[in-house]
């Protein structure tokens, strides 16, 4: 048997993220709530901006109850660790980098300050969310629009400063090889000597542990194959949901995963892993999304996958699923209350009409289900409206502008403003900055056109190319003097185009 040691490391603030989001660490318990109110989040960035301490991650592994025994070790890429203390942290670290789920953290570099993104925040260009300074794509296009000036610089050092939060080094203790007795009454020690810990979360991992052999010997390794096909917003979190609601096909209440018999979750994680695939080849192939770059959130893959898993090929609406899906990012759809949210959604895929039932959910929130003008006026850190946007253009059969080629949205595809930031006054460059000024373009297009005003290279571009963009076609608007008129126009064509595509997909559907 091998002997019990404490060892002491640290962990970087991006693999911190990456392995919570992979299940190679786990929060015991599997169902439990986010309880951290949302102001901490800034708080969290503050310490770790000034080279503050965040206090320690608490680590345990055993084959004692955590996992069955091996006759050969598992590679380092699929250890799984047990995660006592810290949940709060490493949850909020990893909503900070998404930008979604209630927590979107925004960086003022004028005043070295963090805040959750408001209403001032959004109408004041200096602000700039953490969430799309941390993602490697968006921070590329954050730096090709910075002006080459001494402010350009001194605007990147700040940016950089912010990015490199995620080489912080948050300390860990791991109690390794431990028996869970013998964990206890270690953990008790140290909780003794300060260390903050509960004792329902040395509770629960044992309960948690009944299921460690799937999770580090199958949900790990499914969460790694999930991140090189491009979803790795889609978290262990959204597909345990999944996996609950499969395994309890006819239960009116939620039950913890940790409380099922091990045969059902493991039945129901086999479905899962199924219908996740089947779901992310349908999105692919329907919206024609090669990555989740611009789909912002996991959370809405999480009811396509339920149905998708909950229903015979024969009888699935692919099209349906996708239109329920823009839509849903269109409003937000999780991005506040995301858990009671996502509950009420599931609920919703056992209904006979599951989409009808999701939409009917939707409903609550408003009227009409149609999009209006007005959801196509947000800043491009609206995900929602810049995700519809793209499934207006996408309607139309959206074209490159110059090579004229389809579209789809792979790692060469540039947002690109069709009026150039550069053109507007300082004062007011940031209404250049929304979804209604954003084409897709090639990157060696954006490159060549992005000095260079409307008024000159929209001329060269074919009328038809310019409709499957949902491009105003009137000249007299393509000048900087008329672009409030060119974006109010093309909100309108947005929202007309949005709404084809909604009606054309959700034949016989209240919208």
């Amino acid at each position: 048997m091998a002997t019990p040691t404490l060892k002491i490391d640290t962990v970087k603030v991006r693999q911190l993220i990456a392995d919570y989001r992979a299940g190679r660490i786990v929060i015991p318990e599997f169902q439990r709530d986010y309880v951290w109110h949302k102001s901490r989040a800034p708080r969290l960035l503050d310490s770790l901006y000034r080279s503050f301490p965040i206090s320690t991650l608490l680590y345990w592994r055993s084959a004692d109850g955590a996992r069955a025994r091996r006759t050969a070790p598992k590679p380092a890429a699929g250890q799984m660790h047990w995660l006592i203390d810290g949940q709060q942290r490493v949850m909020t670290l990893s909503r900070v980098a998404s930008g979604d789920e209630g927590i979107d953290v925004v960086f003022n570099p004028a005043t070295d300050e963090f805040s959750n993104a408001n209403a001032a925040t959004r109408n004041d260009p200096t602000w700039v969310r953490v969430a799309d300074l941390f993602d490697d794509a968006t921070y590329r296009e954050l730096r090709r629009e910075l002006p080459a000036s001494n402010k350009g610089k001194k605007l990147e050092d700040s940016y950089e400063r912010v990015r490199s939060l995620l080489d912080y080094d948050v300390p860990v203790v791991l109690m390794l090889d431990h028996s869970f007795d013998a964990a206890v009454d270690a953990f008790t020690r140290i909780n003794s000597l300060g260390v903050r810990l509960k004792q329902q979360d040395i509770e629960s991992a044992q309960i948690a542990a009944r299921h460690t052999g799937l999770i580090a010997d199958q949900v790990v390794p499914f969460m790694q194959k999930l991140e090189t096909k491009g979803f790795p917003r889609l978290t262990v979190m959204h597909l345990f949901r999944v996996c609950a609601f499969l395994a309890t096909p006819n239960a009116h209440v939620k039950t913890p995963l940790h409380e099922m018999p091990r045969a059902d979750v493991m039945k129901a994680w086999r479905e899962t892993e199924k219908a996740t695939l089947t779901a992310c080849a349908l999105i692919r192939s329907e919206l024609g999304l090669v990555n989740m770059d611009i789909l912002w959130s996991g959370a809405l893959l999480a009811p396509v996958i339920a149905i998708v898993a909950n229903t015979r090929p024969i009888d699935r609406d692919p099209r349906g699923l996708a239109a329920w899906l823009a839509l849903a990012a269109l409003m937000h759809r999780y991005s506040g209350a995301s858990e009671t949210a996502l509950d009420q959604d599931l609920r919703a895929c056992r209904a006979e009409d599951p989409i009808g039932a999701l939409l009917r959910n939707l409903r609550q929130r408003r009227t009409s289900l149609l999009a209006k003008p007005s959801d196509f006026a947000g800043a491009l850190n609206d995900r929602g409206g810049m995700f519809a946007s793209y499934v207006a253009c996408k309607n139309k059969k959206v074209k490159d502008f110059f090579t004229g080629q389809t579209i789809l949205l792979d790692d060469n595809i540039d947002r690109h403003h069709i009026f150039p930031r550069r053109q507007f006054p300082e004062s007011i460059r940031r209404s250049a900055d929304t979804v209604a000024n954003i084409a897709f373009v090639t990157s060696d297009v954006n490159k060549a056109i992005s000095h260079t005003g409307p008024e000159v290279y929209l001329a060269d571009i074919k009328p038809a190319i310019l409709e499957s963009q949902c491009v105003p076609l009137d000249p007299l608007i393509w000048r900087i003097k008329q672009a409030d008129a060119f974006f109010a126009a093309r909100r309108k064509l947005l929202a007309d185009s949005f709404n084809d595509y909604l009606r054309r997909s959700l034949l016989g559907r209240k919208l």
